[in-house]
């Protein structure tokens, strides 16, 4: 799973890499703040199972939809914010955002699923599916489901470019970027270890991935990284653009203990954490200033505009 390339060059070069990735403070005013709703799931562990919630990037106007889905369940708001889409069992799922009702099947996965996607255009739900990436469709038009990936990189996490013409994918070893229309070899923009979460900026330019634990931006482009968090004892994971790209929401807690190996197992567990214990939603901006705690206990899906 992850497999990612350093493509920083030198001079001019490097300048130019660094006025694509967003802006410092010294640079920019800050941004106001955040607007919109956050979808989250109100886990007591990153990979715990919750109640599935929304709240204002302040912590206020919390609201439920009494329903309890694990993690990788990973709902997302729809590109116009009425329906929700979500995994149950093997079967990617939707309904209303307005009230939770409406439920409707999507389609079957061959593996259990995980980490819905909407395209940006709302025709396709993309979710990974025994290491790869499908989409299916969130109408009854045909084809109904297609293998985005076909490949052999375990993918894990999906992320449509903005035009949705591609999907990035966390493998482990790095970031890939597929075409949504047809499998093809993937081009790998990074190698970043550890890569197993990511969303792609609104504007394009940027992946915010989490690796081992610790949240980066990544060029969607070069594959230029920026560091955001290095905190060993603190596990952040599923960095989430605002809809206006000015802000990231992720998860963060104490880093719970490594999963203790079993004597008879012959690909024991990596001896490092791999979650979070009781994560909260933070907020910080793009260029990674101004992080504070919504106070909001549980990991953030998804983010759409309007309240």
């Amino acid at each position: 799973m992850l497999r990612y390339r350093n493509m920083l060059a030198a001079g001019a070069i490097a300048a130019t890499l660094l006025a694509a990735m967003p802006a410092g403070p010294a640079s920019a005013a800050a941004p106001a703040g955040p607007g919109g709703r956050i979808l989250y799931l109100a886990v007591d562990r990153s990979h715990g199972t919750g109640e599935l919630r929304s709240t204002l990037p302040d912590g206020t106007g919390d609201a439920g939809y009494g329903r309890e889905l694990p993690w990788y369940a990973s709902p997302d708001y729809s590109p116009d914010g009425t329906e929700i889409t979500y995994v149950e069992g093997f079967d990617v799922r939707a309904f209303s955002a307005v009230n939770g009702s409406d439920d409707r099947l999507l389609g079957g996965a061959p593996c259990g699923p995980g980490i819905p996607r909407w395209s940006p255009d709302g025709q396709w739900v993309a979710f990974e599916s025994c290491g790869d990436i499908y989409a299916v469709r969130a109408d009854d038009t045909a084809p109904s489901m297609r293998n985005v990936t076909a490949s052999d990189l375990n993918d894990l996490w999906p992320a449509w470019s903005p035009t949705g013409a591609r999907i990035a994918s966390a493998t482990l070893p790095g970031v890939h970027v597929y075409r949504a229309d047809k499998p093809a070899a993937p081009r790998q923009v990074s190698d970043l270890a550890k890569a197993r979460g990511l969303d792609w900026s609104p504007n394009g330019r940027t992946f915010a991935v989490e690796a081992a634990g610790d949240l980066w931006l990544v060029d969607a482009i070069t594959g230029w990284e920026r560091r955001l968090t290095n905190t060993p004892d603190v596990f952040e994971s599923t960095p989430i653009w605002s809809p206006d790209g000015r802000w990231i929401a992720y998860a963060s807690g104490p880093a719970a203990p490594p999963t203790p190996p079993h004597p008879e197992d012959p690909a024991p567990p990596p001896l490092e954490s791999t979650e979070s214990l009781n994560p909260q939603i933070w907020v910080m901006t793009a260029a990674g200033t101004q992080r504070h705690s919504t106070g909001v206990a549980g990991t953030p899906t998804s983010w759409r505009a309007g309240q």
